[in-house]
């Protein structure tokens, strides 16, 4: 027999029957066609069966007490003397409520109060309010799946960036040999986390339990809101950083190569780099004691600029030394230089420029010393990179920033 068949003879909907069928009340024969195609056949034994559940529904059992009954048939007696008893206490409620409310036949006039006024609490204490007064409406739903597909969205689109901005800075945590997380890493960061949280959040808030009861409607969608807007804005930045940096395979990543160690002197990431400051650069430090020194080195960039490779010394010396450093410096002449090295006063700092201002030199590499007389210290600083050193420090108070 045909599920239509079964359908018209039980008078229950098919859905009624499937479900049936799902909670194991009744096993009718399945054969899969040719085509992978499921087709049901019901026995006339499966069709009285179906008969006896729905009366036995009709009349308030619940499936589960079916399903007990069907496995179980010892315990149908307990399972009945509880049906009779809870429906003989529903029924002694209901009793009750009519005679709490007929005496208000009587009265000319009668409004929702003196009602609610004659149902004693103990009445109607195990009442429940009807569906209607606490499932969601339609529209409440559409804007409940509404936010719930654009965390969904947002959580999908933020872990794609988590991916593609994450992936250069691991790469460079792994092959820098001095790696340091600036507090540009760390914010990316926190916008990263940011759009992930705000994201499950919006998930959380507007789960179908959430929604269950119209309790507190207006304030979860008022929070959604708010929190949508927020996760926009964080999946707009970070996308727009993950598209415009990460992209390309040698992007540059938040990571720095930042050392102040005097041991890793003249140990580079970038031998280029390397090779154009040991023009410069003293090959041996005598007094290492007393040297300040810092490195530091970033990858290349989404235009494939060459890498930022910048070292800073602070060398005291005797009289004699720091005479001679200062003559040899200022007699001093990049391999490509377009113009004569000048001085300028800052303070008590002559600084020697053998650049132009702002001046990308062909070989993006850019010297410059200093020297203090009254200390008889001399500074050095090479920069080699897309900027010159003096565009970048152009005034001796950012020199000194280095050490």
């Amino acid at each position: 027999m045909k599920m239509k068949e079964v359908t018209e003879k039980t008078e229950l909907t098919e859905r009624a029957v499937r479900l049936y069928i799902e909670n194991g009340l009744v096993a009718p024969s399945v054969n899969e066609s040719y085509s992978g195609r499921r087709n049901i056949e019901f026995s006339d034994e499966d069709v009285a069966r179906l008969k006896s559940i729905s009366v036995m529904r009709k009349a308030g059992f619940s499936i589960a007490q079916i399903k007990l009954m069907q496995n179980e048939p010892e315990k149908s007696k307990s399972i009945l003397q509880e049906f009779i008893d809870s429906t003989k206490q529903r029924i002694e409620t209901d009793s009750e409520i009519v005679a709490c409310l007929t005496p208000l036949l009587s009265l000319e006039k009668l409004d929702p109060e003196q009602i609610s006024q004659s149902l004693e609490k103990p009445v109607i204490e195990e009442k429940t309010v009807p569906p209607e007064d606490s499932e969601p409406s339609a529209l409440q739903k559409f804007i409940r799946k509404l936010f719930l597909g654009l965390g969904v969205a947002g959580t999908v689109i933020a872990a794609l960036n988590v991916a593609v901005i994450i992936r250069p800075d691991i790469r460079d945590l792994k092959g820098y040999l001095y790696p340091h997380i600036t507090s540009n890493s760390i914010m990316l960061y926190i916008w990263l986390l940011l759009s992930l949280v705000v994201c499950v959040a919006i998930i959380l808030l507007n789960r179908k339990s959430a929604f269950r009861t119209r309790k507190g409607y207006k304030i979860k969608s008022a929070v959604s809101l708010v929190l949508v807007c927020l996760c926009g804005f964080a999946t707009y930045y970070n996308c727009a950083l993950a598209v415009f940096t990460r992209l390309d395979k040698d992007s540059q990543s938040s990571i720095r190569s930042i050392t102040y160690d005097t041991a890793d002197y003249m140990i580079l990431d970038a031998p280029e780099a390397r090779d154009d400051l040991l023009e410069f650069m003293p090959d041996e430090i005598s007094d290492i004691d007393g040297v300040k020194y810092r490195y530091s080195y970033t990858e290349y960039g989404v235009w494939n600029e060459p890498p930022s490779t910048e070292v800073s010394l602070e060398i005291p010396l005797d009289e004699e030394g720091f005479f001679e450093a200062v003559e040899q410096y200022k007699a001093f002449r990049p391999s490509d230089g377009v113009c004569e090295p000048y001085e300028k006063e800052e303070g008590e700092w002559t600084v020697v420029y053998y650049r132009e201002n702002y001046e990308h030199p062909p070989t993006n590499y850019t010297p410059i010393f200093a020297f203090n007389k009254a200390t008889y210290t001399v500074r050095l600083m090479c920069h080699y990179g897309r900027e010159s050193m003096k565009g970048v420090y152009n005034t001796i108070g950012d020199f000194e920033l280095v050490w």
